[in-house]
């Protein structure tokens, strides 16, 4: 019995000198116990922290209590430095998605303590997100057309439209537009981030980050002659023949002349260029050729004797500010027309203590009108035709 205890005796102390020697009998402590990820935001758009667990804390309290303030210092910047936390994703996260909680342990770092560290993986399944509610941001917002067509104006209308996520609405354009242009409207976060995932990131999916928008209801500045409605225009050739009988010749003395003729020949129509700041917007003059038959003096006859004969002149009654109305009426204030100022000298006159010449209301000729008329004014306007004798 003795031998045997003896035996048994010398194979403990055998054990023992092992463990101390070779340090079997260091704890081991798992870091992946009570390490986590928490997940949170919307689906599609969560986010993932990492939930530490408080081992590494217990580690220091349990094994530094009876160290020196320095030495305990030291064994929590080595708990510290020593293990590293890393996700396999942690943002742009769904319901279902499963990520990898990674935990690396510098285990050298303990080989002086009584423990020893070890990491490892963890698999977390996310679940629990909330589900992103899609939202129309333009259901509050749009765009009022203002101005004349093709100088319109657009602006932005907007009530409450989600303004909890404080979008900002942009137009691509929002001057110089005419009927049928084409303006789009945009959202756009307040950060400058991108929206989508701005929204996303509030549980909101927009069903749309822009809309378009026709340029319509607009009056507009006729941009053609064939734009002025027949009985409008009819209006303004009457207007302008009137105003041309009553004042087609004149001389001191009064009429002296017969008028034996006006023809209409057409229009010069003027409107202003893209780019171009002008005013009026548009231009229209009424040509007109008249022909005068004189019973008078006539230059270079024997200064005693009336002659009959004719003179032709050439004249324009003037509108401008030409606009079409939605319903496509004409809008132009007739009395605001004007009648060419400018004369010639005729041929034919009258002596009066010396010879005196009647006047023509008009031009001589009709290239000298179309330079007065559209020649001086196309750096700034676009011109259209009709003209022809």
């Amino acid at each position: 019995m003795k031998r045997n205890f003896k035996t048994i005796l010398v194979g403990l102390t055998a054990v023992c000198m092992c463990g101390v020697l070779t340090g079997c009998g260091k704890e081991t402590i798992d870091i992946t116990v009570g390490a986590d990820v928490s997940v949170t935001g919307y689906d599609g758009q969560g986010t993932a922290m990492i939930a530490k667990s408080n081992i590494l804390y217990k580690v220091a309290n349990q094994y530094g209590k009876d160290m020196s303030i320095m030495d305990r210092a030291e064994l929590e910047d080595r708990l510290a430095s020593a293990v590293e936390y890393s996700l396999s994703e942690d943002t742009g996260l769904s319901n279902g998605d499963e990520i990898t909680l990674t935990i690396e342990v510098d285990e050298s770092a303990f080989d002086d303590y009584d423990f020893k560290l070890v990491g490892g993986e963890k698999k977390i399944t996310v679940k629990g997100l909330d589900e992103v509610e899609t939202i129309d941001p333009f259901a509050d917002a749009g765009v009022t057309f203002s101005g004349m067509s093709p100088n319109g104006v657009a602006s932005i209308n907007t009530s409450s439209s989600y303004n909890e996520l404080s979008l900002n609405y942009k137009l691509d354009k929002n001057t110089g537009l005419k009927n049928g242009d084409e303006v789009t409207l945009s959202v756009s976060s307040y950060n400058g981030t991108d929206v989508e995932e701005y929204c996303a990131s509030r549980g909101k999916a927009l069903s749309a980050t822009e809309k378009k928008f026709t340029v319509e209801g607009l009056a507009s500045y006729a941009q053609t002659i064939a734009d002025i409605p027949d009985d409008m225009k009819n209006k303004m050739l009457a207007q302008a023949e009137d105003a041309i009988k009553a004042k087609c010749i004149w001389d001191k003395k009064g009429t002296t002349g017969i008028l034996k003729s006006l023809e209409y020949l057409g229009d010069y129509y003027l409107t202003g260029k893209e780019g171009f700041d002008t005013s009026p917007y548009n231009k229209i003059y009424c040509v007109y050729k008249g022909t005068v038959e004189f019973n008078a003096l006539k230059k270079g006859g024997d200064g005693k004797t009336n002659e009959i004969g004719t003179a032709s002149f050439y004249t324009y009654y003037y509108y401008d500010n030409i606009i079409i109305m939605p319903d496509n009426t004409c809008s132009l204030n007739l009395s605001d027309g004007r009648l060419a100022d400018y004369s010639y000298t005729t041929d034919y006159g009258y002596s009066d203590w010396g010879m005196n010449y009647y006047s023509l209301h008009g031009k001589e000729d009709l290239d000298s009108m179309f330079n007065d008329c559209v020649t001086s004014k196309i750096a700034n306007y676009n011109y259209e035709s009709t003209v022809k004798e």
